[in-house]
């Protein structure tokens, strides 16, 4: 192994969906808090890693959705920078990990079970050597073929359908799920439900997909967020056990037997919530979405926990570090390496600042733009306006929340809030009355500012008449 290579392999693994808090050893949960007496997901697989690795429980996403925060863990660079603050507009133009490992001579392979969102549209297939969707075991053999490589596979199993993905994932327990929601359901629920999708499914997985959202959408629009919850967190249980566990027990072998060496590298882009103002995660600025996950294991790695705040810019950075893959500039990084800390040469003594904000879209645009894309067709524009946006700093963040979701989810209306919550000594937010301190405000004012003038700000105009025909003066 040449000195310059510490690792063979470093593989990034992402668990979309996955809350920080649903690592079964993590001291601080937050949702037991606002789901007391639901049934406590099983995460011996999560539980393992933590333990065995650097594990920290604290990292704030720059985004809720996976696009803008996926692309800020391969960057180190907040969405301002990188290209992609939306939830589908724009497309990623800074260099990543894999354009660093590529440089470096290694092979890159990318399998993501999100190709629309993670996919060539949005720039996420740029220095990327081999590209796979949904195919665990070809990931596993294109990893233990390279000499050396740098990759991410990234599962959706914890997204809706929780635990599921899809038939041939969820298989017949997807459907017993599926019978049992319906079964909740009232005879006059309406079958109309938004298209929106991030992969492609056969008609059969679609007809179940939509089936499966109408349950949740009357759910969540009957305030059953306990139950909804509850399905979360068994979808947690179920992939882990039934493709999680199975995919790294098999990926650690066949590295072994080839006596190469690995750096895992386990992250959530975002977690789940179901509140008056937070859907799921894309439009949500709650903390157990924001508040995600870290895992690194491998040889050299010094075990233990640290909960104090760091930012998900901080993955690439810490993950150059640790493989010995040199960066042009000192100045590429919005976010700084945490090697130290992983090799245990270094604590954690400050929550780091961080910042987060959600840009999404008209529901029924969305999907109409999809289908001209399906089609080949130029899509034309999608505006994002800006939902809400999160500042932190020492103990405390700022919200500022800009508009909301209203009709199953599907309009926007305005939503000007403003609060700060202060976070204990467990890292449980208290909402904190009086004024906001002035740097969380400067932090957001700053931040937006180097959007420039082309940043989209205000409701596409669809959306505005419709407002102004509700009595919003606009």
């Amino acid at each position: 192994m040449s000195a310059a290579r510490p690792y063979d392999h470093v593989v990034l693994v992402s668990l979309d969906c996955l809350r920080s808090d649903c690592v079964g050893i993590h001291p601080h949960k937050l949702w037991p808090l606002r789901h007391p007496g639901l049934r406590v997901p099983a995460t011996p697989v999560l539980d393992d890693l933590a333990g065995s690795g650097a594990f920290f429980g604290n990292v704030i996403a720059s985004a809720p959705y996976t696009s803008a925060a996926h692309a800020t863990v391969f960057t180190g660079q907040y969405p301002a920078r990188h290209g992609l603050h939306a939830f589908y507009e724009g497309r990623l133009h800074s260099p990543s990990v894999f354009t660093h490992a590529r440089r470096d001579g290694r092979r890159t392979i990318m399998k993501v079970d999100f190709p629309v969102i993670l996919g060539e549209q949005l720039g996420f297939t740029a220095d990327i050597d081999t590209y796979l969707v949904e195919e665990d075991q070809q990931f596993i053999d294109a990893v233990t073929a390279a000499d050396s490589s740098v990759s991410l596979a990234h599962f959706a199993g914890m997204h809706m359908p929780y635990g599921f993905h899809n038939l041939r994932f969820g298989g017949e327990a997807y459907r017993e799920k599926l019978a049992w929601m319906e079964g909740l359901l009232p005879d006059d629920v309406p079958h109309q439900v938004d298209e929106l999708n991030e992969t492609q499914r056969t008609p059969e997985d679609m007809s179940l997909f939509l089936r499966y959202k109408r349950a949740v959408n009357h759910l969540y629009a009957t305030g059953q967020y306990d139950v909804l919850f509850q399905l979360y967190l068994d979808g947690v249980e179920f992939f882990l056990k039934d493709r999680f566990e199975p995919f790294l027990a098999q990926l650690a072998d066949r590295v072994r037997q080839t006596g190469k060496t690995m750096l895992l590298v386990l992250f959530g882009d975002h977690g789940q919530q179901f509140e008056d103002t937070s859907y799921g995660n894309f439009n949500s600025l709650e903390e157990g979405v924001l508040r995600v996950p870290l895992i690194i294991a491998g040889d050299g790695v010094s075990p233990g926990q640290h909960h104090r705040r760091i930012r998900s810019a901080d993955i690439a950075p810490t993950v150059l570090d640790l493989a010995g893959i040199k960066v042009p500039w000192s100045g590429l990084f919005d976010g700084e390496s945490r090697a130290d800390v992983v090799r245990g040469e270094a604590k954690l003594t400050e929550d780091a600042p961080a910042l987060a904000q959600a840009y999404t879209s008209d529901a029924r645009q969305f999907v109409e733009y999809q289908k001209r894309q399906a089609k080949g067709e130029d899509p034309g524009p999608l505006p994002h306006p800006l939902i809400g946006e999160s500042a932190y700093l020492d103990r405390a963040r700022l919200v500022r929340r800009h508009y909301r979701y209203t009709d199953q989810m599907t309009r926007m209306a305005p939503d000007a809030r403003t609060w700060t919550e202060h976070f204990d000594e467990e890292y449980v937010p208290h909402v904190h009355a009086g004024a906001p301190d002035p740097r969380l405000t400067a932090m957001l004012d700053d931040y937006n500012r180097a959007f420039g003038p082309g940043r989209v700000t205000s409701p596409p105009e669809s959306v505005r008449q419709g407002l102004r025909s509700l009595g919003y003066p606009l």
